[in-house]
């Protein structure tokens, strides 16, 4: 064989690694950079770990190149796999828009939606793995179509409001559309729901004996509140993160009930549910809120989205929980730019390389 089909072959042998590692391992290495926060004086195996992410927004039938489908949905993939392989979670959280087109599609185009999200975002059987409802899966409240709401409840096992009880830890997971404050079936029932979890817990906090929900008994903690919504504000103007929205759309005023709950339903919640944390998607971007309201006392996190369609920078958030702590920890994916420009640098080495190589070893 001549010594410029031997090159040939190494050239396309390095070629192979890059691309290996660009479209694969390094996910892992800049996975890996993150860690779980520990707790102090909380045994470990005790230790609740929350993979939290939100709007993932997968392209539907209707809008974008189907090529961008395809990177996205791998990127997507590639790194949630990774996530779960390092990290080893005990739960994972969607926070709403798991569809981006999911409000317009009919029910056989839904049904292709919700096997592409399972294809997309295996978990194995011994983690668990919770959604809440966004405005792309069903529409704003007053925009949804007739039975977009019941058919994401039933396919994606998520009602309007969850209580969850893992390690003795309570999470609320609502519908946002549903508090919207009108007598709406949707809206009535999670009302009901939400006062029904309140008295549960109120009792259970001065009594041991009503601290069981179907049979299962549990000890008390405040609860943590998940929805796809940010709590009231007028703005991201109070967001300080270095993924906080850039200036000037951080100053842009919010119109509540569409880009954040309003101040009645969040006091509404609040006062019920007294959490000790909140965590929301929604505005794509990263926003620590300080609340305080009726005397509760909590911080509300703001969860960037997970798609290189919506940031270049995506990011996903890693919760360490027990019934008396917490400690978050916000993670980074590798960006776009990083994985072309070392895809580029190391295309470029391996072909420089082979090509000054002056003999092939014997």
């Amino acid at each position: 064989m001549r010594r410029i089909s031997k090159k040939l072959i190494l050239i396309i042998l390095g070629l192979f690694c890059v691309a290996l590692y660009c479209e694969w391992l390094i996910y892992y290495v800049v996975i890996a950079q993150c860690s779980w926060l520990r707790l102090e004086k909380v045994d470990n195996q005790n230790v609740l770990k929350a993979f939290i992410l939100a709007d993932p927004h997968l392209l539907g039938p209707f809008r974008g190149h189907w090529l961008d489908k395809w990177r996205r949905e791998w990127q997507m993939h590639q790194a949630f796999q990774a996530i779960l392989n390092v990290h080893k979670p005990n739960v994972v959280f969607v926070l709403g828009d798991l569809f981006d087109e999911g409000e317009w599609t009919d029910n056989k185009q839904f049904n292709n939606y919700v096997e592409r999200f399972y294809r997309l975002f295996t978990v194995p059987k011994d983690i668990k793995m919770h959604v809440v409802v966004g405005n792309h899966d069903i529409g704003f409240h007053n925009r949804m179509r007739r039975g977009a709401h019941a058919r994401f409840n039933k396919l994606m096992n998520s009602s309007s409001v969850q209580h969850l009880t893992l390690k003795n830890n309570h999470f609320v997971l609502i519908n946002s559309m549903a508090f919207e404050g009108d007598s709406c079936n949707m809206c009535t029932e999670a009302r009901k729901h939400i006062s029904s979890i309140s008295d549960n817990l109120n009792k259970c906090e001065f009594d041991s004996q009503y601290c069981h929900t179907n049979g299962v008994y549990y000890n008390y903690s405040k609860p943590i509140l998940m929805q796809h919504f940010p709590l009231y504000r007028l703005s991201d103007s109070v967001c300080t993160e270095p993924d906080a929205p850039p200036l000037p759309e951080r100053n842009k005023r919010f119109r509540l009930k569409i880009d954040a709950l309003s101040r009645e339903a969040t006091d509404y919640l609040v006062s019920k549910i007294r959490p000790r944390a909140a965590f929301g998607g929604h505005t794509h971007h990263g926003c620590l809120v300080r609340h305080s309201i009726k005397t509760v006392e909590f911080l509300e996190y703001s969860v960037p989205s997970f798609s290189w369609r919506n940031r270049p920078d995506p990011k996903f958030m890693l919760v360490s929980i027990s019934p008396d702590d917490y400690a978050v920890s916000k993670c980074g994916l590798p960006k776009e730019s990083t994985i072309c420009l070392t895809a580029l640098i190391l295309s470029f080495t391996v072909i420089v390389c082979v090509w000054r190589m002056k003999t092939i070893g014997r």
